[in-house]
């Protein structure tokens, strides 16, 4: 992966920390356990941003992983810890599916389209990047609930946890963005608590929304 691509990598997780930053208190007042759930969500984007710098020369999978890496140092910070088991278990199924930046921008671009007559028809690599999501969005479910994890988890009720979630997202109404960001933190395990739920939609939220605009090879 070229020096652009990565530097867009560590824009869109400093972009996430921008937004985070901007909503520190308010998420800090929604953890009632410690109170600072806000500051933690701040440091783990400052981290991944960084982390994605650091391996701007390499594939989109390694600078993920790197980044998981990190943040799973953080031994004081619980959220640093999840997230890293979410970005390793994303990771390998984007190696796995050799898929880059590029096929990720796309896809997500697509999946925010508004004209869905214009739309162009779905690729096989956006189908590869999603099957590559929802498999590291189930293996990180399995882990996070003390399961190991599988090379096939998709399996029929994974598919229908992801599909009822994103059905009640819709219920609910928003964008499409915040429909998808509603989805995707209700169904992975970020949903188990309400302020992880509520500073995930906001984080996946941004980093949709931030891919959508950003260039296709470069992030200013």
């Amino acid at each position: 992966m070229s020096d652009t691509d990565q530097g867009t990598l560590a824009s869109l997780f400093k972009a996430v920390g921008d937004v985070l930053r901007e909503n520190r208190e308010a998420l800090n007042q929604a953890d009632l356990i410690n109170g600072n759930h806000g500051d933690h969500m701040v440091q783990v984007f400052d981290i991944a941003a960084q982390a994605a710098s650091e391996k701007r020369d390499t594939e989109l999978a390694e600078a993920m992983e790197h980044a998981a890496r990190l943040l799973e140092a953080q031994a004081g910070n619980g959220s640093a810890q999840l997230y890293a088991h979410g970005l390793q278990q994303i990771a390998q199924q984007f190696r796995r599916n050799d898929l880059t930046l590029d096929d990720f921008l796309g896809f997500v671009r697509a999946a925010l389209a508004e004209d869905k007559v214009n739309n162009r028809a779905p690729s096989e690599r956006r189908g590869d990047m999603l099957k590559a999501l929802l498999a590291g969005l189930a293996n990180w479910v399995q882990i996070e609930s003390g399961r190991p994890t599988s090379d096939h988890p998709l399996d029929i009720n994974a598919l229908f946890e992801f599909g009822a979630a994103y059905l009640q997202a819709k219920q609910r109404g928003g964008s499409r963005s915040e429909i998808l960001a509603d989805a995707a933190a209700n169904a992975s395990p970020l949903g188990k608590s309400p302020h992880r739920r509520q500073s995930g939609k906001l984080a996946i939220q941004a980093l949709l929304q931030a891919m959508q605009s950003s260039p296709a090879n470069r992030i200013s």
